[in-house]
């Protein structure tokens, strides 16, 4: 018994020698997200935490959830992170501004977002157009769901200011819903299936699906993906491989497994309600792009969409191939 002990406590200092070590090989990467965990639009993190992807490269993310993309894109610029997880809007927002943001590989390539009204107003909300004068909700001033509102407000014969605009975060916009703050908002899922399961809302319009984004945009949509500074691309070309590889080993599995499997996987503070999750993965799996590539169509609506309610200035041009690089991608995926 004796030696058993000692055998025991042997193992254990041996054990405590080796977790720290490895631990230590590890790099400490530090990545914000315009939006709150759990958003399915910023998935492939979770993914990639939860099966081991990012310690298989040498990595330990360090990752921050902020209110919206707006604010994870100026932790980006100002370089507080490394990588921010933010939808193409804003590299196109940094190029204006002379800062040279680069996307490097896609998450999803479509919005993934609807438009959802408070069920109250059934009835009296029927399109669009009749959310002039109305408060509504989006993740924050400057975010991707503030550009989108524009386009849908322009392409429906309003202006973007016929319309309060109510920044709300993006697991905070049901209740804002739902006490009435606002009227009607752009969410993501899990929160758009959360809202409609329950009865507390209903669809206006959704971007979650191709057909419909190839009607409203007249293409596929460049949506969320990884970005990072130019700057970091030059210095540090081993460490985006790595970032990449995870990204799309993450993409590829989220592509090629069910509802089920995937929240399977996920801890439960991910997860939330596990049957609204499973749900919402249904309503949005076709979001997700299945080899992380972004391509210039999907690009090209971006910039459409910026152009239609005047979200780029008259006479400037932005070639869609300066805001991205997928050699990284190419790489990964053995292209050349």
């Amino acid at each position: 018994m004796q030696m058993w002990r000692q055998a025991l406590v042997i193992g254990i200092l041996i054990l405590g020698l080796i977790v720290p070590h490895q631990a230590m090989g590890l790099e400490k990467v530090q990545i914000a997200v315009g939006g709150a965990p759990g958003a399915l639009i910023y998935l492939p993190f979770d993914i990639g935490k939860a099966l081991g992807f990012f310690a298989e490269e040498g990595i330990e993310p360090e990752i921050q959830s902020l209110k919206g993309g707006a604010q994870a894109a100026s932790a980006l610029i100002g370089g507080s992170v490394d990588f921010s997880g933010n939808a193409l809007d804003h590299v196109i927002k940094a190029k204006l501004q002379g800062k040279d943001l680069k996307m490097v590989v896609s998450f999803t390539h479509l919005p993934g977002v609807t438009l959802v009204v408070n069920e109250k107003y059934r009835g009296i909300i029927k399109s669009p157009k009749d959310l002039k004068g109305r408060p509504v909700g989006i993740s924050s001033p400057g975010s991707a769901t503030h550009m989108l509102l524009s386009y849908i407000l322009v392409k429906n014969g309003l202006t973007p200011q016929e319309v309060t605009v109510v920044g709300v975060g993006t697991n905070t916009l049901p209740p804002a819903l739902e006490h009435d703050h606002i009227h009607a908002g752009l969410a993501i899922d899990p929160y758009v299936t959360s809202l409609l399961k329950t009865g507390k809302a209903f669809s206006l319009i959704d971007l979650s699906l191709e057909e419909d984004t190839r009607a409203f945009f007249g293409g596929l949509y460049q949506f969320t993906g990884l970005l990072v500074r130019a700057e970091l691309i030059q210095k540090r070309p081993e460490l985006i491989q790595k970032m990449v590889n995870v990204m799309v080993k993450a993409n590829r599995w989220i592509t090629t497994h069910t509802p089920q499997e995937i929240a399977a996987v996920l801890p439960s503070e991910a997860v939330g309600d596990q049957q609204t999750y499973i749900e919402s993965l249904e309503h949005s799996k076709a979001i997700f792009s299945k080899d992380g590539l972004v391509t210039k169509e999907g690009v090209s609506s971006v910039l459409r969409a910026f152009e239609a309610f005047g979200g780029i200035p008259r006479g400037t041009k932005l070639a869609p191939e300066s805001l991205y690089d997928m050699r990284f991608v190419k790489k990964t995926l053995g292209k050349r």
